[in-house]
């Protein structure tokens, strides 16, 4: 494991052994943690901040509320269970498409950052989006559109976070 990640690597491994899983492939990895797939059809999300985790966490668990298994036909993973002190969230594996990754994402308002957008940096933005997804944007603006009536409000929109195909 890359040095740079010991500490997320080290907590995966404890939250593994308390659940008796084992840690398969690397999913991925960035400045939010370091995610691991497992022997047990799931995904575990180790975050490198407090705040990112309880971010990630909290979504989770509101999404779990609505009992939806997707949103706007976006795959939504279902909260397997969570760490408070290891900042580990596990969820299922889903398939595209799907929305995940909700580290940068906010509960009942839109963030901070986001909000005190100027109106040139937020259409920059959109722009960006919209070229990031082409002909599939509509589908994205409605599932963000989706996400906001229950309050959920994404910023970090990405072809991986977002994913329309295999």
């Amino acid at each position: 494991m890359e040095k740079h990640y010991e500490e997320e690597f080290r907590r995966l491994q404890a939250y593994a052994n308390q659940r008796e899983a084992q840690l398969m492939e690397r999913f991925g990895f960035g400045q939010d943690g370091l995610v691991y797939s497992t022997n047990q059809e799931s995904v575990l999300k180790c975050l490198r901040y407090e705040r990112l985790y309880l971010n990630e966490r909290n979504v989770y668990q509101r999404l779990a509320q609505t009992e939806l298994e997707d949103i706007a036909g976006f795959n939504v993973p279902k909260l397997i269970c969570f760490d408070d002190s290891l900042w580990i969230v596990e969820i299922q594996i889903v398939v595209p498409p799907f929305v995940l990754d909700f580290a940068g994402a906010s509960l009942d308002q839109q963030s901070r950052i986001f909000a005190e957008m100027s109106e040139e940096d937020h259409q920059e933005w959109l722009d960006s989006r919209m070229e990031m997804y082409g002909d599939d944007w509509p589908q994205v603006e409605t599932l963000l559109a989706h996400l906001r009536k229950h309050k959920i409000f994404l910023t970090d929109v990405k072809p991986g976070n977002i994913t329309l195909r295999h």
